[in-house]
């Protein structure tokens, strides 16, 4: 399986749990925790990967109890290191915004500097209803500047269509914007890094029911 093979049944198979549940009209009783269960389940059922949550990357110091939410592991015995580190939010529609994308952002940095290889999938996931996704990226703040400028920044970083894909963001813009990135980051893995994170868009799934799109998936590649 290629990485976005992976990341494609990721969000097919987190769309399709979501538009199930909007086509009961419960897309706005859905919550993370749910959501990250689905998605450990979903890897588990192809078989080819298995999933391990809240556990550290294996180039974190031993001694830190920091946690990635999903390690993606190989399936045969002896098999070494991991083939992907998963985040996942899923933000409620009355979360506090500023925060909810610092979150996010700290997140793509945890992926980023978490040691994969083969696939090399470290993916943040985000899903949520339209309202939610609207308001973390297109909602204007006209009576708050620094929130307007944290807005476009994270708009830069995450790019939402397959035919732009790729986002970057300076350091120097990330401490503008995000400060404090790194800090769920264990600082020995971190080592003073100074550089550009990038995003690329692998894929992007919509839930709908009818003409009505109902909420979105969207699966990001980090990168240092």
């Amino acid at each position: 399986m290629t990485r976005t093979e992976f990341a494609e049944r990721v969000a097919a198979g987190l769309g399709g749990w979501f538009q199930q549940l909007a086509a009961q009209n419960l897309e706005h009783q859905v919550g993370e925790d749910a959501a990250r269960v689905e998605l450990v389940r979903m890897i588990s059922a192809q078989r080819a990967f298995v999933p391990d949550t809240a556990v550290r990357p294996t180039n974190w110091p031993t001694n830190t109890k920091k946690r990635i939410d999903i390690a993606v592991l190989g399936r045969k015995a002896g098999a070494k290191g991991w083939y992907g580190a998963i985040e996942l939010k899923w933000p409620a529609e009355s979360v506090a915004v500023a925060a909810t994308r610092q979150a996010i952002v700290e997140d793509s940095v945890r992926v980023a500097f978490s040691a994969t290889a083969n696939l090399c999938a470290n993916f943040v996931v985000l899903g949520g209803t339209t309202a939610a996704l609207t308001s973390l990226f297109d909602t204007p703040h006209p009576q708050a500047p620094q929130q307007e400028q944290q807005r476009t920044a994270f708009s830069s970083l995450f790019g939402r269509t397959l035919a732009n894909p790729e986002g970057t963001l300076s350091n120097a813009d990330l401490n503008a914007h995000f400060p404090d990135f790194g800090d769920r980051v264990p600082q020995t893995a971190f080592n003073g890094w100074a550089r550009r994170l990038k995003t690329e868009l692998i894929t992007v799934v919509n839930a709908t029911v009818g003409a009505d799109t109902k909420g979105s998936v969207y699966v990001w590649q980090c990168k240092k």
